[in-house]
């Protein structure tokens, strides 16, 4: 995909806030093709590859109808021209928690996205099972963003569990602040490469003690420190595709030149049985579509289900991540 295109910036100047709404998401298109969120640290952030995206020879991105079918959570035929949202989970990565993100379909959009996504991070469920989140559901969750880039989101108190350990309060606001950030982006509220922040208010007041053990004053920004170091990015988890071609794509450590790739084929079909290897083997690591390491490789896989397990060295141990696939 490529982001030298950056999103249109829709803001307005009365007042200095903007407050988001259904209207400015039809005007963004965010319908047609959302942003995939940013990947970066504090200062700056830059994208990830989008895995519901094509670059065509030209440059230009286009969706990918496979990949926009294969993402929806349910049946429902009307989740087709229902606007997905990304949102961050926990998973674990050699012992420690680390951040994954993943596209979903909220069951209810207010047409606000930053919300939509909040609200689906507190008490929605990931499609990866490997994935969850340290969150309660959220009775209420309000947004706006400023013409300086601060998201300030609104959330229940019920939503903060009782009890976290400062480490886990932390890594739990990392969660948020990056489905807030990548929301407003997805959007199209926040210009491609531009920093932002978000201020945190539970029932309306500031400086709240969050899990007992964090307080909420001030602007919040990303620590890419939370990210995993090694993703697939597409197929996501639970993937029904047509045809015998899969392309596997995400990001892995930019501090390694390849990695390690598996296909596991499920001897009876099913999501619990046997299996046995079908196929491995290694691609190459490199800079891409402003990720600072990115990998892509494609094989040939008759019908049947499949885990597909990515796996490369990291500065805390071995990185790895697994998706299981149907291929019909």
């Amino acid at each position: 995909m490529n982001h030298q295109d950056p999103l249109k910036k829709n803001r307005l100047g009365l007042g200095g806030i903007l407050v988001v709404s259904g209207a400015v998401l039809v005007g963004s298109g965010a319908f047609l093709l959302p942003d995939p969120g940013l990947l970066a640290g504090n200062a700056q952030m830059a994208p990830l590859p989008d895995s519901r995206a094509t670059t065509a020879p030209d440059g230009a991105v286009t969706a990918s109808p496979d990949a926009l079918s294969g993402q929806a959570t349910t049946t429902d035929p009307s989740d087709a021209v229902r606007p997905l949202v990304p949102v961050y989970w926990l998973g674990d990565e050699d012992g420690a928690e680390r951040l994954f993100r993943e596209f979903l379909t909220p069951e209810e959009s207010g047409g606000d996205p930053i919300a939509d996504a909040v609200r689906l991070m507190t008490s929605g469920q990931p499609l990866d099972p490997d994935y969850h989140s340290s969150w309660q559901p959220a009775s209420r969750v309000t947004a706006s963003i400023s013409t300086k880039n601060v998201i300030t989101l609104d959330i229940s108190s019920d939503a903060f569990p009782q009890r976290l350990g400062e480490k886990q309060g932390r890594l739990a606001l990392q969660q948020l602040v990056y489905t807030a950030t990548a929301a407003a982006a997805d959007a199209g509220l926040i210009a491609g490469g531009e920093a932002s922040s978000v201020v945190v208010l539970v029932d309306g007041a500031a400086d709240y003690r969050a899990f007992g053990s964090v307080d909420l004053g001030g602007e919040w920004t990303r620590d890419a420190a939370t990210l995993a170091p090694l993703w697939i990015i597409d197929p996501q988890e639970g993937v029904q595709v047509d045809g015998d071609r899969l392309t596997v794509h995400g990001t892995g450590p930019a501090s390694e030149d390849e990695l390690a790739w598996r296909i596991d084929h499920s001897l009876d079909g099913s999501a619990e049985g046997p299996t046995e290897l079908f196929r491995d083997g290694s691609v190459d690591i490199a800079p891409q579509d402003g990720a600072p390491g990115a990998y892509s490789f494609s094989v040939t896989l008759p019908p049947g289900r499949y885990e597909i397990t990515v796996s490369a060295p990291s500065t805390d141990g071995a990185a790895r991540d697994s998706k299981t696939v149907v291929v019909r």
